[in-house]
C-alpha cells in the first residue's frame, strides 16, 4: 500500500540515534515496509532502511515526517524519482 502526500516536496534529513531510532524528513510516501526493509519515497529519491524489528513509530506525509524504532542496520540511497523512467532500484524489491 504506497500511501503519497499531496504537499510541496519538502527538505530531506535523515538523523540516526544510535542504531536504535530513525528519524526522516521529506518523506512523501511509504513505499513497502517490513520488520527487515522500510522503503521511502522522499523528495531527493528512495531511501531503503535496512535491519531488524524496524517498527514504524510515527508517520506524518503532511508534514513529511517518519519515526523508526529497531535495530538499523543500513540505509541505501537511490536517486531522486522520475515515475515517467523505467523502475528503479527499489521497485525490484516491491514485487
Amino acid at each position: 500500500m504506497e500511501q503519497t502526500m499531496n504537499a510541496a516536496a519538502k527538505p530531506h534529513a535523515l538523523v540516526l540515534e544510535g542504531r536504535a531510532r530513525a528519524r526522516v524528513s521529506g518523506v512523501t510516501a511509504v513505499c513497502c515496509f517490513n520488520e527487515q526493509e522500510i522503503v521511502l519515497e522522499t523528495s531527493e529519491g528512495e531511501i531503503a532502511l535496512l535491519g531488524q524489528r524496524l517498527h514504524i513509530e510515527q508517520l506524518n506525509l503532511e508534514e513529511g515526517h517518519l519515526d523508526v524504532t529497531g535495530e538499523v542496520a543500513g540505509v541505501e540511497y537511490n536517486g531522486p524519482v522520475n515515475r515517467r523512467e523505467k523502475p528503479g532500484l527499489f521497485a525490484r524489491r516491491r514485487k
